[in-house]
């Protein structure tokens, strides 16, 4: 049976606000709360960009139920040290699972902040690297290398040599008798690679025959390279939706989101203003094969159920509706429970 989560998206909504919607979601029905972990958002006007971390904290203190983060970027500004030292104090605080969503990241969390911003191949390597330094940190060494496992010594202290990252004789000291999950997100077989080798599982923001035609095969195949089971790889789907009975108005709260839809996660944009700027360029047929756009939850319920077809675990749903309430409101009472 698909899970249905909760994308609590930090660029929409201040931090009180969203913890208020995290506790509706988990005690609504939805399964995991999941948060972005941006420094810039993907719009300008009237945005948020509260760091993900401290909303995590709080979240530990106030919702019931799997949290974690949809996604972290790997990649320059977090030494991935402190990011399994970030998540490792997560799970020991949390009294469910916490999650670690990590991906090649977005210009936006870099050059902002004088890091710099490589093409693909150095970002995918940055991130497998950061795996393996997470993954040696927590103890987990039967996901890391034979050259990775040599170098932890009886003590749990590490060493890594690596071309973008070091640790020097490092070790945590909280830790819980689990490990958080690991997944990484993808929208590309190359980084789907690394979710068959080193994750629980594998987000992506792809659907339709883009996902079953290539990368749902593609993790699978993989997965079976690397000698791991393709079933226990956890799929995710992140989709933004937007209810209102007005079906305009409905399609019109998608706008913040709209520069999503002309290719900019592997673009060098950073401002705000320009990515916003960009997504003036969508059409509306771009935009309603993007979002979920509904005036009837049975509209709602129906494209879900078209997701889970295509062979995703989890759905994990963002809300941009012009009353977020309505949506939360047709998704506890009548959409998850028909699903």
């Amino acid at each position: 049976m698909v899970e249905i989560d909760y994308m609590a998206h930090q660029e929409q909504y201040d931090p009180s606000t969203l913890l208020e919607y995290g506790e509706h979601a988990a005690d609504g029905g939805y399964d995991t709360v999941w948060t972005s972990d941006h420094f810039h958002p993907w719009f300008h006007t009237d945005a948020e960009s509260a760091f993900a971390w401290s909303w995590l904290g709080a979240a530990t203190e106030r919702i019931d139920g799997p949290i974690g983060t949809c996604v972290t970027p790997a990649t320059g500004h977090y030494h991935p040290g402190m990011i399994a030292q970030a998540f490792a104090t997560l799970q020991h605080l949390h009294d469910d699972r916490v999650l670690l969503g990590l991906s090649t990241g977005e210009a936006m969390n870099e050059t902002p902040l004088g890091f710099d911003w490589p093409e693909y191949p150095e970002r995918r390597d940055r991130l497998e690297e950061a795996i393996e330094i997470i993954r040696a940190l927590w103890g987990d060494e039967e996901w890391v290398s034979d050259a990775v496992r040599e170098r932890i010594d009886e003590d749990g202290f590490v060493d890594y040599d690596g071309e973008r990252f070091d640790l020097d004789e490092a070790r945590l000291y909280t830790m819980s008798e689990e490990s958080p999950e690991l997944h990484i997100a993808a929208n590309g077989p190359s980084t789907a690679r690394l979710a068959a080798r080193y994750a629980d599982g594998f987000i992506t923001v792809k659907k339709g025959e883009e996902y079953t035609d290539r990368l749902y095969p593609a993790i699978r195949r993989y997965a079976e390279e690397e000698g791991n089971d393709p079933d226990a790889i956890e799929t995710t789907l992140l989709v933004t939706a937007s209810y209102h009975p007005d079906y305009e108005r409905a399609l019109e709260a998608t706008r913040p989101w709209w520069a999503t839809t002309q290719n900019v996660f592997d673009r060098a944009m950073a401002n705000p203003r320009d990515i916003e700027a960009e997504g003036e360029k969508a059409t509306r047929e771009e935009i309603e094969q993007k979002f979920l756009i509904a005036d009837d939850p049975s509209m709602i319920a129906a494209q879900l159920e078209e997701y889970a077809e295509m062979g995703f675990d989890r759905i994990a749903v963002g809300n941009t509706s012009p009353e977020p309430d309505r949506l939360f409101e047709v998704m506890n009472d009548e959409v998850i429970p028909s699903l």
